[in-house]
């Protein structure tokens, strides 16, 4: 493996080795030339003849409410840029256009007249109820109301709503992808979570070895949340949680998604859209981290390589799905940081 920021990534899945590890740190090197997948799916199968899960580090069975599933847990190394809180607060103090009625002809003609910032909207005789109702959320760090505030004024891809996500705290992020048989009605495959913990990440991946066991992954995920969480995905606001809602409605599982939630591929398109081929999660790898992925199973794949592990019992065609499930939660959080760091203030 080669890889450190500014290099191209070239990693592999585990041919020949056992037992093997799931997780960047311990991949190994094949043969550089990608293959198709129909190759590498044919590859795994004759490489992982004869073993099983449990052959795998990183991994366990896990009981549930709900019965059993199978993780693996893994850490990733990452340090996280945040925002700073001083200059946020300055920015969203003097944008008077987030109280209501006031555009940008209005915000001229009242700065014009001496009403420089929203503090100075609690002595004017329209503006005053909600500049100070918008003022105590500030100052009370009050996220959530703030987060509601702002999708009120602006597009959910406004800068204020990814910079002040991010003032809720690192820790209370959950980086999360799927993999699923399909786009609707069809089951989950996988769930990936990510977590900030001490210098890095903490990634849990809930695997389906049957199709029985969705209803123990859909719970061992929710167990991840509490009241505080956002989730951080890539066009999770429309596929990934309404998948999960979707599937816990199945089951008549009580609803405990939370509403909070960043979706990046929207704060990218905003960003690179005009920089980039186009602003898919590989891309992004690829043009703002070096990294490039080789031997990855293709997403369109991925229900063809789970249904050969579940007609065969070989476990080789699992082996890219975990590592390309495990990838994506890790570039969520490459993004969020590149994107704090990048996001104009101004």
């Amino acid at each position: 493996m080669i890889g450190l920021e500014g290099y191209v990534l070239r990693k592999t899945y585990f041919y020949e080795v056992s037992p093997v590890t799931i997780g960047r740190v311990h991949l190994f090197m094949t043969n550089k030339n990608e293959q198709t997948p129909l190759k590498l799916k044919e590859k795994l199968i004759e490489d992982y003849q004869n073993k099983s899960l449990e052959d795998l580090k990183n991994g366990q069975e896990i009981e549930t409410n709900y019965g059993s599933c199978y993780r693996f847990t893994s850490e990733e190394k990452l340090t996280i840029n945040q925002p700073e809180k001083d200059k946020i607060d300055q920015c969203l103090r003097g944008d008077l256009k987030l109280i209501k009625g006031i555009g940008e002809c209005k915000e001229r003609k009242l700065k014009e007249d001496g009403y420089l910032c929203i503090e100075d909207l609690r002595e004017h005789p329209v503006y005053s109820q909600d500049a100070s109702e918008l003022l105590e959320n500030m100052d009370n760090d009050n996220i959530s109301p703030l987060l509601q505030w702002i999708s009120s004024r602006y597009s959910s891809s406004h800068r204020f709503n990814l910079l002040l996500s991010s003032l809720s705290g690192i820790e209370n992020m959950l980086f999360m992808d799927i993999e699923t048989l399909g786009l609707k009605d069809v089951p989950l495959i996988l769930i990936g979570v990510a977590e900030v913990s001490g210098k890095g990440l903490i990634i849990n991946q809930y695997l389906l070895r049957d199709l029985k066991e969705e209803k123990a992954v859909l719970e061992s995920f929710i167990s991840h949340q509490n009241s505080n969480n956002i989730y951080v995905t890539f066009n999770g606001r429309s596929f990934d949680v309404p998948f999960i809602r979707s599937r816990m409605r199945y089951y008549g599982m009580k609803n405990r998604i939370n509403t909070e939630h960043l979706d990046l591929f929207h704060f990218s398109r905003r960003q690179w859209k005009n920089q980039l081929p186009n602003c898919r999660l590989q891309t992004l790898e690829k043009h703002l981290f070096g990294l490039e992925r080789c031997d990855d199973v293709p997403s369109s794949k991925v229900p063809e390589f789970y249904l050969t592990y579940h007609k065969t019992g070989n476990i080789g065609p699992l082996i890219p799905i975990i590592e390309h499930n495990r990838e994506d939660v890790i570039t969520l959080a490459k993004i969020l940081s590149l994107l704090n760091k990048t996001t104009d203030l101004v």
